[in-house]
């Protein structure tokens, strides 16, 4: 078994890479740790760039086509992860998945329709809304303490409220930022919720190969329904491979899919470049699987990491705040108030790597909350607010990094804090 190293820590800088060449022109500031995009500073494994060296080797970038192989590919992948059984004919190509979502709002809806989605949650779908010239009906999701400690859920009765009227939704499944798996039986609620108000699915499923508890394609919990939502998968998560741009979409429904089908091709939407169709017929195979499993190890163990700390680092107890006062905009939180709460936590993503770090205990407002860890922890992070409803108080942090990156970040956190609050 190979193998893969992601402890090494990679130089971008200089590559063209939003993450760590963008940063200082989107927060103006410089020396900012880049925690914040969703891809992986991890390397893309040698078998896959080997296959690239030698596509190059051929001598010309001609037109691409899309290979039987990459058909194949995705079938197997799907049946063997998630005991889906699709055939070729119910699958499609997009150069990315917000890509598809846009094409799947003017191609299934029209100015003027609702469109709902559950936010906090990944903010180009607000967007791409907007684009579509549709209408946004927010359901936000309710925030509670369970098991896990903090966790996203559904309130179903405003969602069945706040559904009426509309012509479709798109579902994040996992979802971004929470990073939260939703159940069979969630899915299956969700489902006859939908079927009994005739609104069409588009469901993002980018980070499910990701899961870390299994996941259950939302086309797969009602037949119905199946025949009514499209959804879009792409490697480029997973594999950190979103540079390349390839994903796939999968419509069972066959009036459906040939709808959407002659909608891409028609502006040729649905071409890719010489590239494109490389990292499905690459990536979901056994070299594949062994990558995969060994990254997520990784990501758990990051994941872990900052669980740990901000309960070793962030509890009134813990850091000794007796007798002394955070002051924050307008109030003061005592030791008395806090008793041993966390004073920054984590809401633990059972998909993907990304975290939600929650900092409302703090009792800053949002633009405080930033400019602290933009000014003084050094840090670009996700802005919460950015994912609408929900998110204010909270901040994205990308762990798909070496542990050494993922150290320097936490310990300027804390640096950051103790120096704030005079600890």
């Amino acid at each position: 078994m190979t193998q893969y190293k992601f402890d090494k820590e990679l130089n971008r800088k200089g590559t063209s890479c939003i993450k760590w060449d963008m940063t200082e022109s989107i927060w103006g500031k410089k020396n900012l740790l880049p925690m914040w995009i969703a891809d992986m500073d991890f390397a893309t494994p040698k078998f896959f760039t080997d296959a690239l060296i030698k596509r190059v080797d051929g001598g010309v970038l001609g037109y691409g086509c899309r290979p039987q192989k990459w058909y194949d590919a995705i079938i197997a992948w799907f049946k063997d992860r998630y005991n889906w059984t699709i055939t070729q004919d119910q699958l499609g190509f997009v150069p990315g998945i917000v890509v598809g979502i846009a094409h799947a709002l003017r191609c299934f809806t029209k100015p003027g329709d609702k469109v709902l989605i559950f936010p906090p949650v990944y903010f180009p779908f607000a967007n791409q809304i907007a684009y579509a010239r549709c209408k946004q009906v927010d359901c936000p999701l309710l925030i509670k303490e369970g098991k896990r400690g903090e966790d996203f859920e559904i309130d179903w009765a405003l969602m069945e409220k706040r559904i009426k009227g509309c012509k479709a939704m798109i579902l994040c499944n996992p979802h971004n930022p929470g990073g939260r798996v939703w159940t069979r039986a969630e899915l299956q609620r969700i489902a006859c919720i939908c079927l009994e108000n005739n609104v069409f699915v588009i469901s993002d499923e980018i980070h499910c190969d990701l899961s870390f508890k299994g996941h259950i394609p939302f086309a797969t919990v009602n037949a119905k329904q199946a025949k009514n939502t499209v959804t879009f998968h792409a490697p480029s998560k997973t594999f950190n491979c979103a540079g390349v741009g390839a994903s796939e979409w999968i419509i069972t429904d066959k009036a459906l899919h040939d709808k959407f089908a002659a909608y891409l091709k028609g502006g040729e939407f649905d071409a890719g470049h010489y590239d494109s169709f490389m990292p499905s017929s690459i990536f979901y195979s056994e070299k594949g699987k062994e990558w995969l499993s060994q990254a997520m190890a990784y990501i758990k163990d990051n994941i872990d990491y900052v669980e740990k700390f901000l309960k070793d680092n962030f509890t009134a107890q813990t850091i000794e705040l007796s007798g002394k006062v955070i002051r924050t905009q307008d109030e003061e939180y005592a030791e008395a108030k806090f008793g041993t709460k966390q004073l920054i936590r984590m809401i633990r993503p059972e998909a993907s790597f990304l975290i939600f770090l929650d900092f409302r205990n703090l009792g800053l407002p949002q633009k405080e909350l930033v400019d602290f860890l933009v000014d003084k922890a050094h840090l670009a992070l996700n802005d919460g607010a950015m994912f609408g409803a929900g998110g204010e108080g909270f901040m994205r942090l990308n762990v798909g990094c070496p542990r050494k990156t993922l150290e320097r970040a936490m310990a300027q956190l804390k640096a950051a804090f103790c120096k704030k609050y005079k600890l």
